[in-house]
Order: C-alpha cells, then structure tokens, then sequence
C-alpha cells in the first residue's frame, strides 16, 4: 500500500485567552486534515505539539502555518526547524508569507534555504559585532566586568558544564544538549567560547 502525503497544520497562540479559529480555518481551506495545535509563548523552546508533530512527520508530507510567528520567533529557530522537517523528507508552506514553500513542489527550495542560512549567520555576526561595540564603550567607561556564566565551577554546575562540552563535542546538537541539562543557548554558548571550542 502507498502512503499518501498529507496536509498538516500546525496551530499556535500564545496564551489560553486566545481562540485558534481564525488559523484553523485559513489552514483548513488550505486542505490541511491534521491539526497539531497548542497554547503557549513562541518564545519557549517547550513545545510539545511542534515537538509531536515533527517526530510523526513523514516523507512527503507538508506542514503549513498561518504565519511564520506561530511556528518561530527568530531566523535560527526556524531553520533549525526546517533543517528537521527537511530531514524527515518533508516540506514546509506559509500561508501569509507564500514565498516560504520549501516543499518539492517547489524549484527555489534549496536556493530559500540557502538565503535562510546566511540570514542567520548575518544575524550572528551582527550580535558579535553589537557585543564588542558595546563592550569596548564599557571598557572605555571602566563599567566592563563581564558576563557571569551561569555554569560554575565546582559542584552540579561543573559537571553540567562538563557533559554539555563532551556532548558537543560528539556532535549532539545545542538544542538537545540544552533541554537535556535545563540550560539556556545563552549559556552554552558562552561556556564554549571560555574553553575557546566556538
């Protein structure tokens, strides 16, 4: 028997206050026939129908959103969630924002992504460049007396910080490392960078 690809919406606001309708039914008539749908700040990585959905996600199949904001709040999140849907085989439509279709269908696929990637390494080089700036002005007012890294030295935060290094080391990447040890990229990323990996 041959699987045949399916429509899947994912629904998304950001408090219990909010109605879904107006998505459900944008989406429906898109000829979406599943619905993944959940109540919760896009901010937070705890997502557990996005989650839900991605790992059910088979070859062939596309997710469609209402919009990009209910999926993602920021460039990095929504490649890495692209990358994901990619791998599965599958695609990814908005229905506002039609030039993001990054299913087979469609011919500029791999050239979006291309354009995704370096957004995000914009977005990073951008950062770096705001944080010496800022910085350098500190250090000129004598106000710079660096940023805390919240995994210490000695104790459970050490051997949190240990793990997190050996995991990224073999490759696991930042988001599993950080849901499983209960701490922020911010964090990880400026532990790398003191051991001077990143």
């Amino acid at each position: 028997m041959i699987a045949t690809s399916k429509k899947i919406a994912y629904i998304r606001v950001s408090s219990e206050g909010q109605n879904t309708a107006r998505q459900r039914k944008a989406l429906k008539l898109a000829g979406c026939t599943e619905f993944y749908e959940e109540k919760i700040s896009g901010a937070s990585m705890e997502r557990p129908q996005l989650q839900a959905l991605l790992e059910q996600l088979e070859k062939g199949d596309t997710i469609y959103v209402h919009e990009i904001s209910r999926l993602s709040r920021s460039t990095k999140d929504l490649l890495e969630i692209i990358e994901r849907i990619k791998e599965k085989g599958a695609g990814l439509k908005s229905i506002t924002e039609t030039w993001l279709d990054t299913s087979n269908e469609n011919p500029m696929n791999e050239f979006l992504l291309t354009i995704f990637s370096g957004l995000v390494q914009f977005e990073r080089s951008m950062i770096k460049q705001r944080q010496k700036e800022g910085i350098e002005i500190a250090k000129k007012n004598g106000r710079f007396k660096g940023r805390k890294i919240e995994v210490t030295e000695g104790g459970k935060k050490e051997q949190k910080a240990k793990q997190a290094i050996e995991w990224y080391k073999s490759g696991k990447s930042v988001r599993d490392i950080c849901k499983t040890l209960s701490i922020g990229t911010g964090t990880l990323y400026r532990l790398l960078e003191r051991e001077g990996i990143r």
